[in-house]
């Protein structure tokens, strides 16, 4: 995929932008910030709204409990942390005060991956789709480009009850069109193909995309499936594809044990059960470095995706 006269969405101003467009129209939609309110998407609404954000510093836990306390009195709040702190740190505020009472909190994890990890390993966050994704009564977004994310945060607002939304920190090459419209719990094949099933969401379907057209180089023609929804997720697209190409992989900027493939694995392993790869983190704690160093390093730059598929194809 050329990346001339490609348009790059920040993630971030993206959904700044749908958090004031969703204040404009409901005026229950709050914003809940903890030290991090300018580079969280919210200042913006802040700005605009100054009396519907709540900024608690350094105290996640307080933060999410307060949350469930405004939900409680049929507000939206949207609650932004960094990955470690709101995934981990709160972990049990999410899960008994949120998830328990299927409270509508929508909570954004900024900064997945290797999207901060230049500030060291603690911000490194490989695992929260592993923890996030065993809560019931939880939804969980993973957009892949600036319209995902623009749509997810109106989408996120519609649904009565706890959603997860992953944000990415790096620019996203534009994948969709202005007619595109996103729908929760379903995925989209993006490429067609007939010989293996490609399935990724966030930051790696645009690599993942091009690892296919190097596949078609190659005399493969792969299905490229956009998961962007990974709780529920749409088993529907992922039976349908794995039964036309007989072999699936997937890739993400994730641990593999309880990502996105160990979530399409347990699709496969129930109903149609064919030969897998997962392309990710393979169960490590990451080494520091500038992003672009470590998506090559981990194997997760298009030109290592398409060589792991390779290696897949020619070994069954």
């Amino acid at each position: 995929m050329s990346e001339n006269n490609a348009i790059f969405d920040d993630p971030r101003k993206v959904f700044a932008k749908a958090l004031v467009e969703l204040g404009e129209i409901n005026p229950d939609v709050i914003y809940i910030s903890c030290d991090s309110s300018l580079g969280a998407s919210g200042a913006d609404f802040n700005k605009r709204f100054p009396s519907r954000h709540f900024e608690f510093g350094i105290a996640e836990q307080n933060a999410m409990g307060e949350a469930a306390g405004f939900a409680t009195c049929k507000k939206i709040p949207f609650i932004a942390a960094y990955m470690p702190f709101v995934a981990f740190r709160c972990f049990e505020q999410v899960r008994d005060d949120v998830c328990k009472t299927k409270l509508n909190v929508k909570i954004m994890g900024n900064n997945c991956g290797f999207s901060v990890s230049a500030l060291g390993a603690t911000h490194t966050v490989l695992e929260d789709v592993s923890v996030m994704r065993a809560l019931p009564n939880l939804t969980i977004f993973s957009p892949c480009d600036g319209p995902e994310y623009y749509q997810a945060a109106f989408a996120a607002a519609e649904i009565d009850g706890p959603v997860f939304i992953r944000i990415h920190r790096q620019k996203a090459i534009r994948l969709h069109n202005d007619d595109f419209k996103f729908t929760p719990g379903k995925g989209e094949i993006l490429k067609k193909g007939k010989d293996i099933t490609l399935i990724s969401c966030s930051s790696m379907v645009a690599n993942t995309l091009e690892a296919a057209e190097m596949l078609l180089g190659a005399g493969v023609d792969a299905e490229v499936v956009n998961l962007s929804t990974i709780k529920p997720l749409d088993s529907d697209i992922i039976l349908e594809s794995s039964a036309k190409t007989g072999r699936v992989a997937t890739v993400e900027e994730h641990n593999i044990k309880g990502g996105l493939g160990g979530a399409v694995a347990e699709v496969l392993v129930k109903s149609n059960p064919v030969k897998m790869k997962m392309i990710g983190i393979n169960d490590l704690f990451a080494v520091v470095g500038e992003y672009d160093e470590l998506i090559e390093y981990y194997g997760l730059s298009p030109e290592k995706i398409f060589e792991s598929i390779m290696d897949f194809l020619n070994t069954f």
